[in-house]
């Protein structure tokens, strides 16, 4: 999670500080060292792992997040396009959102409660990286993206899908528009469910003799 969260902060220090972020080197290297360590820390859990097969198999997705593709790219100088780059950038972090689900479901011990604060996290996580690619690639070209509060209004807008004045016109944009609008469809009825789910609870508890 610390490793996950030093993405993150990396990440969006140099998309608001520098408007050519892909040219920056500081989330390269950090991501680099990251993905090393989960790397060592699959394959020290594969040599404990009593069925290695099954083990390997299981994690075989967590093994693809892990891989550095893109400092092996730089290494054998292949270029890529603005939005394959900055998709390679956030396979690592992936990894940070698992951790984050596995640490919600042990510390929280009850099971309602524990999918509800997982759902959150999701939720807020994956807004974070739609308005983030959002600003990164409407900010220089189009006209209503000006700052990082204009893709704070289209997220807000599109996520709660009233629909926005902010129009995207890169390929990027667009599908993170499409996506914000999705997560906003599958999320917003959990938050329904639960909050009816704990109202049904506190109407069942028994009411105590001093109560009646």
């Amino acid at each position: 999670m610390v490793l996950s969260l030093a993405l993150v902060i990396s990440m969006s220090v140099e998309a608001f500080t520098s408007p050519t972020m892909f040219e920056q080197q500081i989330y390269n290297d950090i991501q680099l060292w990251v993905c090393l360590y989960f790397l060592a820390e699959l394959f020290v859990m594969l040599c404990y792992a009593e069925h290695k097969g099954r083990y390997l198999l299981r994690n075989l997705p967590l093994l693809l997040l892990y891989i550095p593709y893109q400092s092996l790219l730089a290494h054998f100088a292949v270029e890529l396009s603005d939005e394959t780059s900055y998709l390679l950038r956030l396979l690592p972090i992936v990894r940070g959102g698992v951790a984050l689900v596995i640490l919600t479901r042990m510390t929280i011990k009850n099971r309602i409660n524990s999918l509800f604060v997982t759902y959150i996290a999701i939720f807020l996580v994956l807004c974070y990286f739609q308005i983030l690619a959002f600003y990164i690639f409407e900010a220089n070209i189009n006209p209503l993206v000006k700052n990082y509060g204009d893709a704070l209004w289209w997220a807000a807008m599109t996520v709660t899908t009233l629909g926005s004045n902010i129009v995207p016109v890169t390929t990027t944009g667009k599908i993170a528009t499409a996506v914000l609008a999705v997560i906003g469809m599958t999320t917003f009825p959990i938050f329904t469910v639960y909050i009816t789910t704990l109202v049904q609870n506190l109407n069942r508890k028994p009411t105590s003799p001093h109560q009646s």
